[in-house]
């Protein structure tokens, strides 16, 4: 009875471990998507004169306004600072 009870454990550990090991090797899977590097030097950030939020030039909305180039974070913000900058203008 003993012997039975030791070996009937030994099994079910061994199907635990099985199944972890399964579960950890799909998750490794899943998880491993393309990801975009960036340099290890970095890259120049500029502010967005809306919000004022530093981003990266490569990700930066670019608008050349009045022959000078402004980066925003979106296109919201884009176009919420050619309102602003229109209304000051007018006044």
């Amino acid at each position: 009875m003993l012997i039975r009870f030791i070996i009937f454990s030994v099994l079910i550990y061994f199907l635990y471990r099985i199944i972890k090991f399964i579960r950890q090797k799909k998750s490794i899977i899943i998880n491993t998507s393309p990801v975009k590097v960036t340099p290890a030097g970095g890259e120049d950030l500029v502010q967005d004169p809306a919000c004022h939020t530093y981003i990266p030039v490569s990700q930066a909305f670019k608008k050349e306004i009045a022959g000078k180039n402004y980066y925003f974070c979106s296109k919201e913000c884009c176009e919420s600072y050619i309102l602003e900058t229109s209304n000051e203008r007018r006044q």
